[in-house]
């Protein structure tokens, strides 16, 4: 560890590599031309004063910045090969953030204490997919910004125009997730059909009093844009989403902007701020089915299915699908969908028919215009009368289980977690005598699996 506590270091003109962790307890100041390539930690509970210096975060670990003082650098460059850079204090900009690969994270529910700052004048290049802020960024001063804010591996801008003010200053995120929750998508005002389910942004105006214009993005996990004209600027009021207008769109139906204003054509600013999405003015732009729940449980012989919806656009028909290995589907059931509905709907159907211990289900939504999607998948292990349970001991166990009673050749065993994926390659299988079976469970996680094979079944815990 490297306790930096000295009144004044100076780092000039050639770089410097630092791996282990730097604690600031004094002041660091970077002149003209410094550099510094930090691959481990930094606390800073002193002071970063006249920095003109650039500072490299790289490497393949991950790092993280804290301590109780604002940490502040002129030029920052991220380019990790791995991992990420995890922000538990404010880091400020005062000149060129560039992105080159690995995320900036920050905690949401920390907004006020961990977030990136970039001051007037301050600006970011390269922000993509790969190498963004996953968490919130403040952009402070009077000119447009365009918020390099993502979730995981997903890039999702938000812009502003330019404030009026220097000092004011907005905040804003980016979440993939559906905003329901949190705000209700069918509480609607005059001017929306429906709210996108698929992600939200927020962003307040959280110094001074400018009114700016709104900018946001869609892309290809937004879950369906087809009309740009009919999409509007959605903002949560408090009780309601209300539209913030469209004042214009670049792009297409993949990926695009859309700005806050009237006519598909004239940008304007909006006075208020909170949550922001995308919405539709009419039933085009699906933004799309709100799955709430998809279920699978054995009820005596059969298997019953349940699925929950909160929302519904164009929505044509649901298609019940079954696997015997999560590869090969086949639809079993039809049932017609709502259509259009902002209201809780249930569903629920039986496959009379189940295979014999592990199978999956996943539902096939379809629009009217012939569009699909898939939900995520569910499995369900079967018992049947003429299934014979295996003996597995001991159980748990940590590292090797036997077999008993198991004349079967070892290759027609399978070995499911619990939520229906194979993981018998990574199991070693040997056969100790002529009707048991040793395993090496060394190599899986924590947890219950399920051992098949032909009629036979059983489940062990791995511990």
């Amino acid at each position: 560890m490297k306790l930096i506590s000295y009144a004044l270091l100076t780092l000039v003109l050639y770089p410097i590599n630092l791996s282990a962790q730097v604690q600031n307890n004094g002041n660091l100041r970077m002149h003209t031309g410094s550099n510094i390539g930090l691959f481990g930690n930094l606390t800073n509970n002193g002071a970063f004063t006249n920095n003109l210096g650039t500072l490299h975060v790289v490497g393949s670990n991950p790092q993280t910045f804290n301590g109780s003082s604002v940490i502040h650098f002129n030029n920052f460059t991220i380019n990790k090969s791995s991992n990420s850079l995890q922000l538990d204090n404010i880091l400020q900009i005062g000149g060129v953030l560039t992105f080159t690969n690995g995320l900036i994270l920050s905690d949401y529910g920390d907004i006020a204490t961990e977030f990136v700052n970039f001051l007037d004048g301050a600006t970011y290049t390269g922000a993509s997919n790969a190498s963004h802020i996953d968490g919130a960024i403040r952009k402070t001063g009077n000119s447009a910004f365009v918020f390099p804010t993502g979730d995981n591996t997903i890039l999702r801008t938000i812009g502003i125009t330019a404030p009026g003010v220097a000092t004011d200053h907005f905040t804003a995120f980016y979440a993939e997730n559906n905003p329901d929750g949190l705000y209700s998508g069918a509480s609607l005002d005059v001017g929306l059909d429906h709210v996108s389910a698929c992600e939200y942004w927020m962003l307040d105006r959280t110094g001074g009093s400018s009114n700016v214009a709104v900018t946001l993005s869609w892309a290809s996990n937004s879950c369906g844009v087809d009309n740009l004209c009919d999409l509007r600027v959605s903002r949560w009021d408090g009780a309601r989403w209300s539209s913030a207008g469209n004042g214009g769109v670049t792009g297409t139906s993949v990926s695009g902007t859309l700005v806050s204003g009237t006519s598909c054509a004239v940008p304007a600013s909006i006075a208020s701020f909170s949550p922001f999405t995308l919405g539709s003015f009419t039933s085009n732009n699906s933004l799309p089915i709100t799955l709430v729940s998809f279920k699978a449980q054995v009820c005596d012989n059969v298997v019953c299915l349940s699925w929950q919806t909160a929302s519904e656009i164009n929505n044509n028909f649901f298609t019940v699908e079954k696997s015997p290995d999560g590869l090969i589907w086949d639809g079993f059931e039809v049932i017609r969908g709502a259509g259009t509905s902002q209201t809780i709907l249930n569903y629920k159907t039986i496959d009379k028919y189940p295979s014999s211990g592990l199978s999956y289900y996943r539902l096939k939504q379809t629009d009217f215009n012939g569009e699909f999607e898939y939900s995520s998948i569910v499995s369900v292990y079967l018992e049947k009368p003429n299934d014979r349970r295996l003996t597995i001991y001991p159980n748990p166990a940590s590292d090797n289980i036997t077999i008993n009673g198991l004349p079967a050749d070892v290759n027609h065993i399978k070995i499911y977690n619990l939520v229906g994926q194979e993981v018998t390659i990574s199991v070693k299988i040997t056969r100790s005598s002529e009707s048991d079976l040793q395993l090496d469970i060394s190599l899986l996680k924590l947890g219950m699996y399920h051992v098949r094979t032909n009629n036979n079944y059983s489940s062990f815990i791995k511990q």
